[in-house]
């Protein structure tokens, strides 16, 4: 049975900046681009317009609430999905944060509806209400995966997570992100026989603690070689990293906030390479779409970096000597660098959406079907 109404859920939906939003929103275009009835429930935080809007055959309901615990509290949610699913609906529940997963979980109880979980990442305590984490992802989040009709991981430590720290043992599988095709015909040109003298460095997401862009602006004050650094994003910690620039008189850094998706792009086509400091990531949408474009990649050696950088780009440990010795492998492998960058790109390929939204659309039809 093929679906035909999917209802994503979302705490968080762009213009909100984040990778997990991204990858919603660009899942939502492909499958209403399939010819399936899409909407998305999701907040208001970010920005957006409150209440619902249809674009590009989407449907989004965004809701208004408060923020407790990096989580938005929205009171209408219940209802509103209540009132959005179908007798023959699939919910596609995209789980990031509290409060969205137990409601679904609840809901679906009283209406009958069918959901499929995707847990982006296995979420780390942060801020006060991290105490709390432990107990909520025994008693809670437990079984809100243990009820899904499938659980989607994105890659092979959260799988092994879902099933021993949350019990489950089948209706759990690896599913990638898709890729825009958009960025394939994007391709950087060869790199240049010689390597730059100033070494152009992007950095795209929130800029929190996970993302250790403290480190990365560390080993920028340690290293010899000349670079300059874009920074792309917005976060909690965007005041604290200026006044850390500042007080390393880091002169080439530019911190430009949060950019549209497509001003992003022409920052991937002036770059030398892309450089993520990350502290732990899932799969970061941003580092697919360096791939497919070709750029050279310096990442850290965590989950969900290195297991698609492996051959296909410069790792490093995620610390101010490993990043600083990262920049510095950019030079001493530079020959190496247009093999890599190939490698990368095959591996893109096969998480382009031709690749990767029949696979899903195969998910939602065999949980329809049971």
């Amino acid at each position: 049975m093929r679906p035909r109404h999917i209802v994503h859920v979302s705490s968080y939906y762009p213009p909100h900046l984040g990778g997990q939003e991204n990858a919603v929103a660009s899942l939502a275009k492909q499958l209403a681009q399939s010819d399936c009835e899409v909407d998305v429930l999701t907040s208001t935080q970010g920005g957006g317009p409150d209440g619902i809007s249809v674009g590009q055959g989407i449907c989004v309901n965004r809701l208004r609430g408060i923020v407790f615990g990096h989580a938005p509290i929205l009171p209408g949610f219940p209802v509103a999905l209540f009132q959005t699913v179908k007798p023959d609906s699939i919910v596609h529940l995209h789980i990031g944060q509290a409060f969205t997963p137990e409601m679904v979980w609840l809901v679906s109880k009283l209406r009958r509806f069918k959901y499929i979980a995707q847990l982006h990442i296995d979420f780390a305590p942060s801020g006060p209400a991290g105490v709390l984490l432990p107990l909520y992802k025994k008693l809670i989040l437990k079984r809100v995966l243990q009820a899904a009709d499938s659980v989607i991981v994105l890659n092979q430590k959260t799988l092994q997570t879902v099933k021993t720290a949350y019990g489950l043992t089948g209706r759990v599988q690896i599913m990638n992100n898709g890729i825009d095709e958009a960025f394939f015909t994007l391709q950087k040109p060869p790199l240049p026989a010689k390597p730059p003298r100033t070494l152009r460095l992007l950095f795209v997401g929130r800029l929190t603690k996970q993302k250790n862009v403290t480190a990365l602006l560390s080993a920028l004050h340690a290293t010899k070689q000349k670079t300059s650094l874009e920074i792309i994003g917005e976060g909690p910690e965007g005041d604290a990293l200026k006044q850390l620039a500042s007080d390393l008189a880091l002169a080439n850094i530019t911190f430009h906030g949060r950019l549209a998706r497509e001003a992003i792009v022409n920052f991937y086509q002036t770059c030398d390479a892309l450089i993520m400091p990350s502290l732990y990531e899932a799969q970061p949408l941003v580092l697919l779409e360096a791939m497919a474009v070709g750029i050279p990649v310096i990442g850290t050696n965590v989950v969900g970096i290195q297991d698609h950088l492996t051959g296909a780009g410069i790792i490093v440990e995620p610390t101010q000597a490993g990043l600083a010795n990262g920049i510095s492998q950019f030079y001493s492998r530079y020959n190496l660098l247009p093999a890599m960058v190939q490698q990368g790109r095959r591996r893109a390929a096969a998480m382009r959406w031709s690749q990767t939204l029949p696979k899903y659309e195969e998910l939602y039809a065999s949980v329809l079907g049971t």
